[in-house]
């Protein structure tokens, strides 16, 4: 068997922003997760090393949720702290936030950085953040 000569081109891809921003974030970062995660599967896994109880809300009677039909959980830095109640009205363009559920009462801090998620979440979906 004699081996060919080959041929390997190296491409240059631009690292998306936020990508990048990770390299820069102290650790104190907050994300809204789906609630169709991966992380959020394995629930034995979840409550183990995070002590959540997670429950997709969409498929129970409205007296029966908690948090809210698709409500997503949100993650500071390595806790989950609480579930952000949001959803997107397509005729006004704008996201409508119900509720941000704390499950321990954030701080002015804590407070700030999911408020600017929020912000941000509304910007990268191109939209007005309604009110709230």
């Amino acid at each position: 068997m004699t081996a060919e000569p080959s041929t390997v081109r190296i491409v240059t891809v631009p690292v998306p922003e936020a990508i990048a921003a990770l390299e820069q974030d102290d650790g104190g970062r907050v994300a809204f997760l789906s609630p169709y995660d991966g992380m959020l599967f394995d629930r034995p896994r979840l409550n183990e090393i995070f002590e959540f109880e997670y429950v997709l809300e969409q498929f129970k009677p409205k007296p029966q949720r908690k948090y809210g039909f698709f409500a997503h959980p949100i993650l500071m830095g390595d806790r989950l702290v609480g579930m952000l109640d949001a959803e997107v009205d397509r005729e006004r363009d704008v996201l409508k936030v119900t509720a941000v559920h704390e499950f321990l009462p954030f701080d002015a801090e804590e407070d700030e950085m999911v408020r600017t998620e929020i912000a941000a979440l509304a910007m990268w979906l191109g939209i007005v953040l309604d009110a709230w």
